[in-house]
């Protein structure tokens, strides 16, 4: 039933005509200066011209539209955005009375809820025009997203980070402005457990501003965690509740996909057999406890990090807050890292983010763009990070009182945030969910099933993982 209704989905979307676009205008900006060229490195695809048509609204009536949103009203990211919403919607009646716009956001529960609900409301006509999304669903919605190009301006683009817009491209459209990146796996270390086993972790700004000279590789971690493990005493240097297949191979400089992930690229590659095996030897070399060794391994391991049994813990960057207070409850000192490199470091992107739907009419189309763009200033991107813990999508936002503050009071927060520098743009595909969770789970057999080759274990994921893209096409 769900790949009828996926097929159907994809027919409508494709054969259907897309409203026309009324009100825009062409904004442009001047070239850039060499300083500002490494920007586009990552995301150069954006950048192709310097000049778009903007969307803009006319303002010559009142206008309402729907936004939805998952999780509920009461969840950070929800009463974050219905707070702004709320301010949107008074600005915009003291500036316009009579002619404004008003923002209606409605909660949709659960991100897969209204994954669901939105691919049916788009076949009914009635979805609304502006929607977050999960980052993994954006190939979905090509066939009814605007390219945002037509929201942001060249030099409006250049002021977010781009390391957060890692999922934002598809087919060389800019579906998605990351504007709820909850967050990123990183290293959260026991700096004061390290130090006492005379441990030196590398410093997390001296590896940002030379990420090429930084000596934080495969080994150095392996060497650091075998340095803090005490078996006797239940100590470990390193606790993880999975490995990371798509970090492992990045930081060797190889990939696990096609850009559109109708290829496997491990396939016949070394480093991703060379991957595996090191996570397998974390547990045969006795510096990480196996996380098949007991059902509720993933909620243990933080509580052991508390206690300061766990030298370091693979984790997300929204436990910074939660971490940061327990350790200093127990009177020890944390840092942050990147998961260490072979050849290069990566961060993750997480998260939802924000698309607009072009099957609305277009006052609704103009209407959505003007908020977009209101929830993308320096002020209003970092309240909403403010508040909900999120990492801010505005380079400019971390200059802000709001989150200046935040940051004073948890400063690893704002070191995660600059990690993201090490995003890359993301493989993007319709199979790309299904072949991350069949990779992920026959990974693991490398610790379920410790007597069994990495080679047959490999064959296997293989298998899996081709099934799964050609099921997915």
């Amino acid at each position: 039933m769900k790949k009828l209704l996926a097929l159907a989905l994809s027919v409508m979307l494709l054969l259907s005509v897309a409203v026309c676009a009324q009100g825009m205008e062409t904004t442009g900006a001047a070239a850039p200066s060499p300083a500002q060229a490494p920007r586009e490195g990552l995301n150069k695809d954006i950048y192709v011209d310097r000049e778009w048509s903007i969307l803009n609204a006319k303002h010559d009536r009142e206008v309402t539209i729907t936004m939805w949103i998952p999780n509920s009203a009461t969840s950070t990211m929800g009463t974050a955005i219905q707070a702004l919403a709320d301010r949107f919607n008074a600005e915009q009646l003291e500036k316009y009375p009579g002619k404004n716009i008003t923002v209606v956001v409605e909660f949709q529960n659960k991100s897969g809820t209204l994954n669901e609900k939105l691919q049916a409301a788009i076949l009914a006509g009635n979805n609304p025009v502006i929607s977050a999304i999960g980052v993994s669903s954006v190939p979905l919605y090509e066939a009814r997203a605007l390219d945002l190009r037509q929201v942001f301006t060249y030099a409006q683009l250049q002021q977010q980070s781009q390391g957060m817009m890692q999922y934002s491209l598809y087919n060389g459209k800019y579906m998605l402005n990351p504007y709820f990146p909850s967050a990123s796996n990183i290293i959260i270390y026991n700096k004061t457990l390290m130090e006492a086993k005379g441990v030196s972790m590398p410093d997390a700004e001296a590896l940002l501003a030379d990420p090429d000279a930084s000596g934080w590789t495969w080994d150095a971690f392996k060497a650091a965690a075998k340095a803090v493990t005490d078996e006797a005493s239940g100590i470990y240097g390193f606790a993880t509740n999975s490995l990371d297949p798509v970090g492992m191979m990045l930081q060797q400089g190889g990939a696990l996909y096609n850009s559109s992930v109708t290829e496997l690229k491990f396939v016949g590659d070394e480093r991703f057999a060379k991957g595996l095996e090191f996570w397998r030897s974390l547990v045969t070399e006795g510096c990480m406890l196996n996380p098949n060794s007991r059902s509720n391994h993933g909620t243990v391991i933080v509580s052991e990090f508390y206690e300061q049994k766990v030298g370091m813990i693979y984790t997300t960057s929204s436990n910074i807050v939660k971490f940061t207070k327990e350790a200093k409850d127990a009177g020890f000192e944390i840092g942050v890292l990147p998961f260490p490199k072979e050849t290069q470091f990566f961060t993750n992107q997480g998260g939802s983010g924000i698309i607009i739907l072009d099957n609305k009419p277009a006052e609704e189309q103009e209407a959505a763009a003007e908020f977009l763009r209101w929830l993308n200033t320096a002020g209003n991107d970092a309240y909403m990070c403010a508040v909900s813990g999120y990492m801010p999508v505005v380079t400019a936002a971390m200059d802000e009182e709001a989150l200046k503050e935040v940051y004073a009071a948890t400063p690893l927060l704002k070191t995660a945030t600059e990690l993201m520098q090490f995003g890359i743009t993301s493989p993007q595909g319709k199979a790309k969910a299904a072949c991350d969770k069949a990779i992920n789970d026959y990974c693991k057999l490398i610790w379920s099933e410790l007597d069994t080759s990495i080679d047959r274990i490999v064959k296997q994921v293989t298998s899996k993982a081709q099934y799964e893209i050609e099921a997915n096409q």
